[in-house]
């Protein structure tokens, strides 16, 4: 070997031994078999069986430094066909800086689903309800968290403009939009009334795909309090999505939970939907569900039951949905 090539693997060697400390690879999954029954005005008369499958892979480890890594990569649906991945990096006090490709670990998404719950939201398989938040989606996008000071903390993500959906030559691999987003999460925790928790999110995606395009924006705001077994939360999201005079809709959520030991939980969800599109006539779509959850080691044993009226703003259309629920984890 000439020396040219010694001089590069050492270097190599050198930059890769900071990372050398520990590490440490976890597989983990699970399968949910689903059995749902619905009604109303909406009646769905399809395949009442489901059967969808989660793998992950996580790889941890830490640096000579201190510092803190994590690869995540995970398949998920009933034929393995999405997937999602993320890098991160804790630096201590300095906070995390992650890759995110479809995972949601920072920025506004980390707020998608802030009402309590024992098993699914409001609206489940029966409407439209529940927020379309979205931030930067499933681009590839930078983000950052910073730690809590005095409870407070921030969560940034940012996807560039592009003008493909492929990867310049020598980059990454991943999902590309003629725009660019920028996203961000605010939460606090006082430490004056403990269990209470506000969090505020905004999204803004600019458009460059023609110069008549629209852009989009999110914007969410939270409130949970716990205490003890119980839990309550409420969450307003609205979101305009840009096209022709500017569609978009505002979502009301409530949902009230309790643990009644730690294996049983029940929780009550009610939101409102009102779709602000040009063409809409504004009627509310209400739906209202009821959840129970039962866990047992790796196993969980649930059920839903949903209903809306007004589905999708029209007048007097209604829907129903129960549904059960076995999913194994491992």
């Amino acid at each position: 070997m000439d020396k040219l090539k010694k001089v590069g693997l050492s270097a190599l060697a050198g930059s890769l031994a900071m990372f050398s400390a520990s590490a440490d690879i976890t597989v983990g999954g699970s399968g949910e078999f689903t059995y749902a029954n619905s009604g109303g005005t909406t009646d769905d008369t399809g395949n009442p069986f489901g059967l969808s499958h989660v793998i992950s892979f996580t790889g941890t480890g830490e640096m000579d430094n201190g510092w803190s890594y994590s690869v995540f990569s995970a398949t998920v649906g009933q034929d393995l066909a999405t997937d999602s991945n993320s890098l991160s990096i804790t630096m201590g006090d300095l906070g995390t800086f992650s890759f995110d490709q479809g995972v949601g670990i920072a920025g506004i998404t980390t707020l998608k689903n802030e009402v309590p719950t024992a098993y699914e939201e409001a609206g489940h398989g029966v409407s439209g309800s529940g927020n379309s938040l979205d931030g930067a989606g499933n681009t590839s996008a930078l983000g950052y968290a910073s730690p809590s000071f005095g409870g407070l903390s921030l969560s940034l993500q940012y996807h560039p403009s592009v003008s493909s959906a492929s990867a310049q030559a020598g980059g990454v691999s991943g999902a590309g939009e003629n725009s660019s987003n920028v996203n961000y999460a605010i939460t606090y925790a006082p430490t004056l009334i403990d269990g209470l928790t506000l969090a505020y999110g905004s999204s803004k995606t600019e458009d460059m795909s023609t110069a008549a395009a629209n852009d989009d924006e999110e914007m969410t705001l939270a409130v949970n309090y716990v205490n003890g077994g119980l839990s309550v939360g409420y969450q307003m999201s609205e979101v305009q999505t840009g096209g022709a005079g500017e569609n978009g809709n505002n979502v009301e959520e409530f949902g009230i939970a309790f643990a009644v030991n730690e294996n049983l939980s029940v929780s009550f969800n009610q939101a409102d939907n009102e779709d602000d599109a040009p063409s809409s006539t504004n009627v509310t779509e209400d739906s209202t569900n009821i959840n129970a959850a039962y866990t047992m080691g790796s196993a969980s044993f649930r059920i839903a039951v949903s209903e809306a009226d007004n589905v999708n703003g029209v007048t007097g259309i209604t829907d129903e949905n129960m549904e059960l629920s076995v999913k194994l984890s491992f």
